[in-house]
């Protein structure tokens, strides 16, 4: 910012010798060479901008990261999606946990799938941690038992051979898919477990497919798994009449709520209720992510109004520096006046010196704020997601910031007397 000292680099000459277009373009040139007497105070006028343009971009890049991996993780699970699981049992008042109260059986599938309309597709699942052998290498794995529609319903299609069909389910078939994971683990690759037998509790089973790479999922790996028809399962290797959970799909993401109150009423009627509510529990897809997302917009205003808070600290700075600057060049400003001068072209002039500060502030901070959402991805193993809107957002906030605390510096050196102006020292 130019000093007392500084002289004018353009002559006035009135507002009857310049056109509009030239008397702006004297306001720019002045404005600009009034940053550049003092660089050092222009740029440490800035931080304050920079912090928050910066601070709002890695703000929104985490939130918008968080939001698409709760996204991706709630899609993993599979398409409108309700999954039922028993209730609690209690003893002596004291409860045992969801899950403990296991009346769910197989025929209840084809319940839900006759007398729910908004159901597509459903299928129960039960699981078991076993020992897995394959000629000279085991694992110890979860066995699932479950139904010919989880690879669709689940959103973990086959990538080599086939999943076990219906008629495999009623017959109990030995036969088994397995996971990415498990497959390597058991024979080197995914392709070359197809058509090998592997050992569950000394019982032999077909591998008749592997399973894509699906990713793991909390507690949860799926690609970490052997899957088998849930007969089998519940007759040949756990000796259980009830399953642990079924699996239903609404006809469409419209229908989740229909679907879920249909499924309600037929599973009342089924295990009834008790003093407590119903005998079983239904968790919503929909109602997971909404939750998840909630919880992640709540964690994302709270630092985007840290960071506005920054930016308007930042906006303060450059107020406080801009009215130093109008007393330091109190005579200049006369003299602008005395040759000539308008009002408006001193208002103009400060102003475009704190649009300047807060617009070069605001592209430092965006350059800042992509390379700091990166560092924060890389140092804590995150998911970050920049988006143009966020750049714009905290961009155009910068501009704002820098109009509205420069306006009242830049009115006061407009309105200030030329006779007073050139007798100040």
């Amino acid at each position: 910012m130019a000093t007392a000292s500084s002289p004018a680099p353009v002559v006035e000459q009135g507002s009857s010798g310049l056109g509009r277009t030239s008397a702006f373009l004297v306001s720019l040139q002045m404005a600009w060479t009034g940053l550049g007497a003092n660089k050092l105070r222009s740029f440490l006028t800035m931080l304050g901008v920079i912090i928050g343009v910066g601070a709002v971009i890695v703000a929104i890049s985490i939130g918008e990261g968080s939001k698409a991996a709760v996204e991706e993780s709630i899609q993993k699970l599979g398409s409108n999606v309700l999954t039922i699981l028993p209730g609690q049992q209690r003893a002596g008042g004291v409860s045992m946990g969801f899950g403990t109260q296991s009346k769910m059986k197989v025929s209840d599938v084809e319940l839900l799938k006759r007398s729910c309309p908004s159901v597509g597709e459903a299928y129960p699942s039960v699981n078991k941690t076993a020992q897995i052998k394959a000629t000279n290498k085991n694992t110890n794995t979860t066995v699932n038992g479950n139904g010919p529609p989880y690879p669709v319903v689940s959103n973990h299609p086959v990538q080599y051979g086939r999943y076990f069909n219906a008629d495999e389910v009623r017959s109990q078939k030995r036969v088994a898919a397995l996971g990415s994971t498990t497959a390597k683990d058991l024979f080197g690759s995914a392709s070359a477990a197809l058509n090998k037998t592997i050992r569950i509790n000394s019982q032999s089973f077909l591998v008749i497919g592997v399973l894509k790479e699906k990713g793991g999922m909390g507690f949860r790996n799926p690609d970490d798994a052997v899957y088998v028809p849930v007969t089998t399962a519940m007759r040949r290797l756990f000796g259980i009449e009830n399953v642990n959970s079924i699996t239903v799909q609404a006809r469409s993401f419209g229908l989740m709520s229909r679907a879920q109150g249909e499924v309600e009423k037929v599973m009342q009627k089924r295990l009834g209720t008790s003093s407590t509510g119903n005998n079983f529990i239904i968790f919503n897809q929909a109602d997971i992510a909404a939750t998840q997302n909630e919880q992640q917009d709540t964690f994302g205003n709270l630092i985007k109004y840290l960071a506005i808070v920054s930016l308007v600290v930042g906006g303060i700075g450059i107020m406080n520096i801009m009215l130093v600057s109008v007393t330091e060049r109190t005579r200049e400003i006369g003299i602008r006046k005395a040759i000539g001068a308008r009002r408006l072209d001193i208002l103009t002039q400060f102003l475009l010196e704190a649009l300047f500060l807060s617009l070069v502030g605001g592209l430092i901070g965006v350059a800042m704020g992509m390379l700091g959402s990166n560092a924060v991805a890389q140092a804590n193993g995150w998911r970050v997601q920049v988006s143009s809107s966020s750049v714009v957002l905290a961009f155009g906030f910068s501009a704002v910031v820098g109009v509205f605390f420069g306006f009242y510096p830049a009115l006061k050196a407009s309105n200030l007397s030329p006779i007073e102006a050139l007798r100040y020292e």
